[in-house]
């Protein structure tokens, strides 16, 4: 069984600067819940190809999880490859538009499944993971508006 959610956030900033915050991989954890740690561990500049790994508390244990990015549209969007911790097998995107002269809309999606035992958990996964993904946009808003 797979779950999948979305959340949207408009921000007062350009999409340029929220592209910006958003790939700035080791700044994640000052606006996303749960990241203790984000790095990239491959070579150059981020795209297609890119591994990440993150340390990541879930339900108040730390897991180590990795990630490659499996599709990248400079400036608009880009999709991870999620595994590890209680993620089986996970995709998860962030996509930035536009929205008049100096504001946009950053919306993430995720999609995937659970590794046993938490696999029971999935039919909760779109509501949890809708009001988590909400509170970290409203966290990056914060942060971007400041």
């Amino acid at each position: 069984m797979a779950f999948s959610f979305s959340s949207s956030q408009g921000i007062d900033r350009p999409a340029a600067d929220v592209w910006a915050a958003l790939i700035d991989f080791p700044n994640v954890p000052k606006w996303e819940r749960g990241p203790v740690e984000v790095r990239q561990v491959s070579p150059g500049p981020p795209g297609v190809g890119t591994r990440l790994v993150a340390r990541r508390i879930f339900a108040g244990r730390e897991s180590l999880l990795e990630s490659v990015i499996t599709e990248w549209d400079p400036s608009r969007s880009a999709t991870m490859a999620l595994t590890g911790g209680p993620l089986r097998d996970v995709r998860v995107t962030y996509a930035v538009e536009p929205d008049g002269p100096a504001g946009s809309v950053v919306t993430f999606r995720g999609e995937g499944t659970l590794r046993m035992p938490l696999s029971w958990l999935t039919p909760l996964i779109p509501f949890i993971g809708r009001a988590v993904a909400r509170r970290n946009l409203q966290r990056l808003k914060g942060m971007l508006e400041a």
